[in-house]
């Protein structure tokens, strides 16, 4: 295997893909697929989510870049060292949007995440808390 697969490869088993499967689990994000003129939505599995990553870094390898976002990934990699240089995965949280909540529904998920020590998903609904408020002048 060359150099930069290893790269590549290293970077995949370095992420924690059960937890980036329960925030897809936990969010509601799902994959669309069309088939037979048929829309599909269901969550991707680690294996998907793998591919997928696997497919940007060797996308940002081949054409040399430096910066990518798509769907809930950031992608940097220094430019300057390609082989051996630093590349940071980023999954995001902060842009999902919390569709059909309410106040109290985000102080139980709140509350819940506390509890189960999800402190990442903890800060995030308490993002979301917080911007509601502001969005209501409270």
């Amino acid at each position: 295997m060359n150099t930069i697969h290893t790269v590549i490869e290293s970077v995949i088993h370095s992420i924690d893909w059960r937890k980036i499967k329960s925030f897809h689990k936990k969010l509601g994000i799902k994959w669309v697929f069309e088939f037979n003129e048929q829309k599909i939505e269901r969550l991707p599995t680690v294996s998907e989510l793998r591919g997928d990553l696997r497919n940007m870094l060797e996308h940002m390898y081949s054409e040399k870049l430096t910066y990518i976002s798509y769907g809930n990934w950031i992608i940097f990699w220094d430019a300057q060292h390609k082989e051996n240089g630093d590349i940071r995965v980023i999954f995001r949280l902060s842009d999902y949007v919390f569709e059909n909540h309410t106040k109290e529904n985000l102080e139980l998920a709140l509350n819940k995440a506390i509890e189960n020590e999800d402190y990442e998903y903890a800060a995030m609904i308490r993002d979301e808390i917080n911007k509601e408020k502001q969005l209501n002048g409270k």
